[in-house]
């Protein structure tokens, strides 16, 4: 049976299914699920608030099984809020006009916690189990932020041209995103050392931070974000917090200005079938371990397409990465982060293999910095690559325990392998055609 239309007063508490008699309804205090089981049909109904400088839309703490459906929202802090709760679903809910810091002057916070969270359209807090969905929460600072949760689904959802995050996680494990349209989610900041001004400021379509972890992030579009997908295990402040065991697959983060795809200080972490092109990097993933980088598209990034310092245990395989500055950065810098890092002074075993790595500058540098006086990146292994119309094929310089073995050298314009120094490479059996030269040693 069809619920009566209620028409919504201020500060309601709903304790039953309840249909809202459409309209456009000014109420500063908003709505309170205050009972388990309930669902709430809000088809036709706008909810205005006192501004987005504080309140909530629609609440609820410590209830089970509740719905939001079909409302619109817009004038609060938080557009929907909901803490400490079991099943919660939001469908086909639009939010507009949220809390948002004002101004190109903020570098935003990756690590802000609960108690002062950035304002956006959904807020969940400790919720287990439950979905988002069908929603639009566009045009804001951030679309939907998880804290705490498990168990929650966000698919179909458009946050784009959000200042700051469109889905972000923080310390939010087993939970699955996608098929979203997370597009234009970038920021403009002023530097303050020389008045520059960019695109970045840690604005992206998906973040992920705290432990956040066996997550699947499943055919999203991350256009043009300040980074398509950022993934960060470790905190400005020194605490440690790895992001691990997720799938990021199929995901479109093509044309970001800083990274198509950061992902630090994490392990076990796989990427397979994304799109990272046209960006100044396509995937940033220093000091991580532990992963794999599979049939991905990595085309005309501006710097790097795959950049990793101090990493260890990777594998990079069956990919496409052609027109880029450099196409695969291997490669230690020292330096204090260091020091919190135990294990990952130098760059170390990594497999290079059945990867398609053409008109490169550079298509492969592997090397040991300056500052690093005591020990040597190693055991680099290339196997069973096409590395063809490149500038320079390979390029190594201070390595140990490396080798080049069943790669097809075709047409690369100074060398198919250059050896800086005297770096310890085997060079096996491989296939040469029309390079300028086969082996340069500077």
């Amino acid at each position: 049976m069809t619920p009566t239309p209620v028409v919504p007063t201020d500060g309601m508490i709903l304790t039953q299914d309840t249909r809202l008699a459409p309209g456009v309804y000014a109420l500063a205090e908003g709505l309170t699920i205050g009972a388990d089981g309930v669902t709430v049909d809000g088809t036709g109904v706008h909810i205005v608030g006192p501004g987005r400088a504080r309140g909530v839309g629609v609440r609820a703490a410590g209830r089970k099984d509740v719905t939001v459906r079909g409302l619109s929202v817009s004038g609060f802090y938080h557009g929907l809020r909901f803490d400490g709760c079991e099943g919660v679903t939001v469908e086909a809910v639009t939010v507009r006009d949220t809390g948002e810091i004002d101004g190109i002057d903020t570098f935003l916070y990756l690590w802000t916690p609960l108690d002062s969270a950035y304002g956006g359209a959904i807020l969940l807090a400790g919720v287990m189990g439950g979905a988002v969905r069908g929603c639009d929460l566009q045009h804001q600072q951030n679309g939907v932020l998880l804290y705490d949760c498990a168990g929650i689904a966000v698919e179909q959802t458009n946050a784009s041209f959000n200042s700051g995050w469109g889905i972000y996680l923080s310390n939010t494990c087993e939970c699955t995103v996608q098929d979203n349209q997370l597009d234009f989610c970038n920021r403009v900041y002023c530097r303050p050392e020389d008045g520059s001004i960019r695109v970045e400021a840690d604005a992206a379509a998906i973040v992920l931070v705290y432990s956040s972890s066996r997550n699947r992030f499943l055919r999203n579009s991350c256009l043009c974000g300040g980074d398509g997908i950022f993934v960060a295990g470790y905190d400005h402040k020194g605490n440690q917090g790895p992001c691990n065991d997720n799938l990021f697959e199929d995901n479109d983060c093509r044309l970001s200005p800083n990274n198509a795809i950061e992902s630090t200080f994490s392990r076990g972490n796989v990427f397979r079938r994304n799109d990272c092109s046209r960006s100044n990097y396509g995937m940033w993933m220093g000091y991580s371990w532990e992963n794999v980088i599979e049939d991905n598209t990595i085309d005309m990034n501006r710097f790097v397409g795959i950049a990793i310092e101090h990493g260890f245990d990777i594998t990079i395989r069956h990919n496409r990465i052609r027109h880029n500055g450099e196409g695969i950065r291997l490669w230690t810098r020292g330096g204090p982060v260091v020091e919190h890092w135990p294990g990952h002074e130098v760059s170390h075993t990594f497999t290079v293999e059945d990867n398609l790595i053409e008109t490169n500058h550079t298509g492969f540098h592997g090397y040991t910095g300056d500052d690093v006086a005591d020990q040597d990146c190693h055991d680099y292994h290339l196997r069973s690559n096409t590395i063809r119309d490149n500038r320079i094929g390979i390029r190594f310089g201070r390595v140990q325990g490396c080798t080049v073995e069943d790669n097809r050298f075709e047409g690369n314009v100074e060398a198919a392998i250059r050896l800086d120094g005297e770096p310890g490479v085997r060079v096996g059996a491989n296939t040469f055609d029309a390079n300028a030269r086969d082996v340069l040693r500077g």
